[in-house]
């Protein structure tokens, strides 16, 4: 008898929340998003819309590591063979782990949105300042699909790779390459203007998106989302398992 696929999404959530490696991951990114939060709203102006955008800055690199994790943490520890074992048909394994990083993702960008009105609030009261309390709806919108993209392309990259060390030093060390690709030559600058993530999910965060800034989104996303997932797919139905 077959195992429903929400049944496996059941499985996949409750292993990712359940282990030491999601709670951690769940709580670091929490703390360190509102420690950055806070001190851009201390330091910089207490406005809602800037305290949540400047999350940014720790979810960039931890929501990727925790999409990551919750693929390859089963490898690291070789209870892969006991899933697969419960579900022979290992695409639908790989389809039930991306949603656990989804619904954290969703559940964190929930929180801090929460909590960036009590910052903003907290702060102003202490510095003795006006809040400023506009929330642009589309930018906000857009600061969640990007997180969302950011994760899914942590999944496809530990899909991929199957090792959380090398996938991790990867996402770490790629703003700065892209960084470096586009300052090389007009060449590279318009290369990161359709592969970068980080450049090509910008307008997203404006809340400004063009159709041309969409089509550079969904040609980054084919790039780094849903080609490395198919590969890394293909990879690991091959995988012999031990």
């Amino acid at each position: 008898m077959s195992i429903p696929f929400h049944r496996l999404i059941d499985v996949e959530t409750r292993k990712f929340f359940d282990t030491l490696v999601g709670q951690v991951l769940t709580v670091v990114t929490l703390v360190l998003a509102i420690g950055i939060m806070t001190g851009f709203a201390w330091f910089m102006e207490p406005t809602v819309q800037g305290v949540i955008m400047i999350s940014g800055a720790v979810l960039s690199i931890l929501l990727p590591a925790m999409g990551i994790l919750a693929v390859t943490s089963e490898w690291s520890h070789g209870t892969v063979s006991t899933t697969f074992a419960l579900e022979p048909r290992r695409v639908r394994v790989i389809a039930a782990k991306l949603f656990p990083p989804v619904i954290a993702t969703a559940l964190t960008c929930a929180v801090l949105v929460g909590v960036a009105f009590v910052i903003t609030g907290a702060v102003a009261a202490g510095r003795g300042v006006a809040a400023d309390w506009t929330l642009d709806p589309a930018a906000t919108a857009g600061w969640f699909v990007v997180n969302v993209i950011l994760v899914l392309s942590g999944v496809a990259l530990g899909t991929l790779i199957l090792n959380a060390p090398a996938a991790i030093i990867i996402v770490a060390t790629s703003a700065m390459a892209w960084s470096l690709i586009a300052v090389s030559s007009t060449t590279g600058a318009a290369i990161a203007a359709w592969l970068d993530i980080g450049t090509t999910t910008t307008p997203l965060l404006d809340g400004r998106a063009t159709a041309d800034d969409l089509e550079r989104i969904m040609v980054s996303i084919a790039v780094w989302v849903l080609l490395p997932l198919i590969l890394g797919a293909v990879r690991v139905v091959r995988r012999e398992v031990r």
